[in-house]
């Protein structure tokens, strides 16, 4: 059975819950709320649900959240919060343009294809229409950022690169290492995450990087690498 949490204080004499509380529920709230939104889909999910799953009265997830669609759209901002806090670490840290692509790269391929991942996106593409606003969130609190991180990436190592369009290519490397990958999660299919992002990396590495003796080492190093760990 669901633990009841308490809408007093702590000491059950009434009043207004502390910081610290008010801020366990509300985290609370979201994860039953992500959970019934999976397993039931938008259209499935009912406040009383939630509420009753949460172990809370429907006044107090009304107070919070004013319907089902604005209590979606706290999940998945949450959710990509929690996804993409790690990215940052990446844009600072130390390492060759094609270690910090390859991190990057199988970081956000890795989020992309986690069941709770898979089925939120599942649940934006089905309410799209009627919800268009569950796919600009995601657009502006998701994609917009992952797309700065790899600019930053890439602002870094500007002088290995060509003349390019920085922002044009981050949306490009996101299109080659992760988006085909989100499009066979739909369709029940498995990804081999290492090849792929080695492969999109290489790849894209030579579209960008001014010609030279670099680009070639890179190419053939990373070529080797993945044929001898084939054969081992």
């Amino acid at each position: 059975m669901t633990r009841m949490i308490s809408e007093t204080g702590r000491d059950g004499r009434g009043g207004r819950p502390k910081a610290t509380e008010l801020e366990q529920r509300d985290e609370r709230i979201l994860h039953v709320a992500g959970e019934t939104f999976l397993n039931f889909g938008f259209g499935g999910t009912t406040m009383d649900a939630v509420a009753g799953a949460a172990g809370i009265s429907k006044r107090t997830l009304y107070a919070r959240y004013a319907d089902k669609t604005v209590l979606f759209n706290a999940v998945l901002r949450d959710l990509i919060d929690r996804w993409l806090s790690p990215i940052e670490e990446s844009q600072a840290g130390q390492g060759t343009l094609e270690d910090k692509l390859l991190a990057l790269g199988r970081y956000l391929v890795e989020i992309t294809l986690t069941p709770q991942s898979v089925g939120v996106n599942r649940i934006i593409v089905c309410e799209a229409q009627r919800q268009p606003d569950f796919g600009h969130l995601v657009n502006e609190a998701g994609r917009k950022p992952a797309i700065r991180s790899v600019v930053s990436i890439l602002r870094h190592h500007q002088a290995e690169l060509r003349s390019i369009d920085l922002e044009m290519a981050a949306e490009q490397f996101l299109s080659l290492a992760v988006d085909r990958n989100l499009r066979l999660a739909f369709l029940g299919l498995s990804v081999d995450v290492e090849q792929w992002v080695h492969t999109s990396v290489d790849l894209f590495l030579a579209g960008i990087q001014r010609r030279g003796a670099c680009g070639a080492k890179r190419v053939a190093g990373s070529g080797t690498r993945r044929s001898s760990a084939r054969h081992h």
